[in-house]
């Protein structure tokens, strides 16, 4: 199992806290649930003035987005301080760990890249930031906008020639269909 450790000054409040961010007691822990399965187990400190977060190293993308946006959100509110480095996730192109919250930015656009290069020439559908399909096609192209790191265009080929899609924060996903 990975886990990450938050440390801060004694929290009278932290089972609230928890509760708020959606934790559900079970036995002696606090449970993460991401619909039917369980994501992160939370153990606290006797003294109230840590938390051990688990979690399992076999997740997909889209669950460790979610994993480190409840970390960071916790550490906000509890004003902590994180160690993650029984977090690895991977390893960045020059070999440096990847962990839940350390170089996760990083690590996040690396695999997306890899992602989007074997796609190409690939059928895919673009969605909107609402999750509706506004056109699929063979893949050619991607641009991020600059500041949210958030897809802006994609450029793909359907039966009508090449075409461009537009939006604020467009999801590209294969169709796998030939």
């Amino acid at each position: 199992m990975l886990s990450v450790l938050l440390t801060f000054s004694q929290n009278n409040n932290l089972i609230k806290i928890l509760q708020q961010e959606n934790f559900k007691k079970e036995a002696t822990s606090l449970v993460y649930w991401n619909h039917t399965k369980k994501l992160i187990t939370a153990t606290t400190s006797e003294s109230n003035s840590s938390i051990k977060l688990t979690f399992s190293p076999g997740l997909s993308l889209e669950e460790y987005t979610e994993i480190h946006q409840v970390i960071v959100t916790l550490a906000e509110k509890l004003n902590a301080e994180v160690d993650d480095q029984k977090a690895l996730l991977g390893y960045l192109k020059n070999s440096e760990g990847a962990y839940i919250l350390t170089n996760w930015q990083k690590w996040y656009e690396f695999l997306q890249e890899a992602k989007f290069i074997t796609l190409k020439g690939k059928k895919i559908r673009v969605l909107d930031e609402n999750q509706i399909e506004k056109s699929s096609g063979l893949f050619v192209h991607y641009k991020l906008n600059e500041q949210t790191r958030n897809i802006c265009e994609c450029t793909l080929i359907t039966l009508f020639g090449e075409k461009k899609i537009t939006g604020n924060d467009l999801t590209i996903e294969p169709t796998n269909e030939w």
